[in-house]
């Protein structure tokens, strides 16, 4: 029994006592590492971390770098976070006029009203397309719904400016739609609501803004609002979506996935750098498969959900048109990634996919003993990378504008094979779950064998 425990207490400190007294560290003992060329200059330089380092670091916050110069000497740096670029103005398009909707009776409608059909709607529901129409004709009602003949609009917007006056101090919700023929109507996702407040420098916001760019043309688009008394549509103006941000950025490609089932696939992560957003591709020809992006950090945590997208591939060969990466929800640090397949569809075989990550960059003093070796990817390293303001100070010039080193040549070291015993994991089941499930197991033996040996000290007779 005492032999059981003492190699319990002797697994427990090789666990947790591992790395006291450990040696310096040197570039060879990181996963990634680079040579980089200065181009003989010295001070105070910058180099952009490829997607093939970020793809090797094991903390959060880039704390396994390190850079060394030719004699294997720490050399001072600190990590830079490349601002992100100024957006864009918005541009408006042309201005829309409202066309209201009126209800009356079977027949009532003037001529050269055109009939709208309405859901539910049992009465004769028209609007007037005519830009000289007159007044409304009595016996008819005017509906909280205004139409907009946006046929004309030949970009996409991504949000939309209504004109006209309603009541203050209410919160107005709409609804939006569009169709071909004024008879088949198709849903659009709307954020936001319309609202004034009274008094001066009170809020007020007059833009619904679309969860996803809307092609109008060759569409009517119809507003429709909860029936508040004093709303008066007069026209609208969309702002242009803005193009679909280009694959920027450094970028790796993750490894093959495990396929579960046919409609969703998992990949296990190998570093802890923030994914920024997530490139999936097919190669099935006019493939389009609604999908949403899952992550967790452990297997036993649930999964959450961090985007939702269409995987799409669709025209002829050599002129076909992709989906662009999505940005993923700022979270913390995912270690796990699962697509799903939505709307009943199934995940095509061989979905690829490409982790696209935020700008990093490497602030370091280089000395005349070059050429200096960049490091990265190290489980539980110590951070050494001063803060920024330290290197700041002893430079007046902006630091964006500091010449950059190249990286000449990069190696990796080759990846270590999973133990024999892991292939019996179950899937999902990490190392450091099976350790924690083998201590407990452990220390239940020790428990059960002590008060074994108490009952059989119990039953011996005196």
């Amino acid at each position: 029994m005492n032999r059981l425990a003492a190699a319990l207490a002797a697994i427990l400190l090789g666990a947790f006592g591992a790395g006291a007294g450990a040696r310096e560290l040197r570039a060879d003992d990181f996963q990634w590492r680079a040579t980089l060329d200065a181009g003989g200059q010295q001070g105070l330089l910058r180099v952009a971390l490829p997607g093939e380092a970020l793809q090797r670091l094991q903390s959060r916050e880039a704390a396994d770098l390190r850079v060394f110069d030719a004699q294997g000497q720490p050399v001072p740096f600190a990590v830079r976070r490349p601002p992100d670029p100024a957006a864009a103005a918005r541009t408006p398009t042309a201005r829309v006029p409202a066309l209201p909707l009126f209800e009356s009776a079977a027949g009532a409608s003037p001529p050269g009203a055109v009939q709208v059909r309405v859901g539910g709607a049992t009465s004769s529901v028209w609007v007037d397309l005519r830009p000289d129409a007159g007044p409304a004709a009595a016996g008819t009602r005017r509906l909280p719904a205004a139409i907009f003949d946006t046929r004309a609009l030949r970009q996409e917007v991504s949000g939309l400016q209504l004109q006209g006056s309603w009541p203050a101090n209410v919160p107005l919700q709409f609804t939006a739609s569009t169709s071909r023929d004024l008879a088949q109507w198709t849903p659009v996702p709307l954020a936001g609501r319309i609202y004034r407040f009274e008094g001066a420098g009170a809020p007020a916001n007059d833009t619904l803004e679309l969860r996803l760019p809307l092609a109008l043309q060759d569409h009517y688009l119809r507003l429709d609002w909860a029936g508040q008394e004093g709303v008066q549509l007069d026209a609208l103006v969309g702002w242009v979506a803005a193009p679909a941000p280009a694959d920027a950025g450094p970028s790796a490609p993750l490894p093959p996935g495990r396929a579960d089932g046919a409609t969703a696939m998992e990949w296990e992560l190998p570093f802890a750098t923030p994914v920024a957003r997530l490139a999936l591709a097919t190669e099935r020809a006019n493939a389009v498969v609604p999908v949403r992006i899952l992550g967790r950090e452990r297997p036993s945590l649930p999964w959450r959900v961090l985007a939702g997208t269409v995987v799409f591939r669709v025209g002829a060969p050599g002129s076909e048109s992709t989906n662009p990466p999505v940005a993923l929800s700022p979270a913390r640090t995912v270690r796990w990634l699962r697509v799903e397949a939505t709307h009943g569809a199934t995940l095509p075989q061989g979905l690829q996919a490409r982790a696209v990550f935020d700008p990093l960059e490497v602030v370091f003093v280089a000395g005349a003993s070059g050429p200096h070796r960049l490091a990265a990817g190290r489980a539980d390293t110590p951070p050494a990378g001063l803060p920024l303001d330290a290197l700041a100070a002893t430079r007046l010039a902006d630091l964006a504008r500091l010449p950059q080193a190249r990286i000449a040549a990069a190696e990796m070291a080759p990846a270590q094979p999973a133990p024999a015993w892991a292939r019996w994991l179950p899937a999902g089941f990490d190392a450091a779950t099976a350790g924690l499930w083998l201590v407990l197991g452990l220390g239940v033996l020790v428990l059960g064998g002590a008060a074994w040996s108490l009952l059989r000290q119990v039953d011996r007779k005196p």
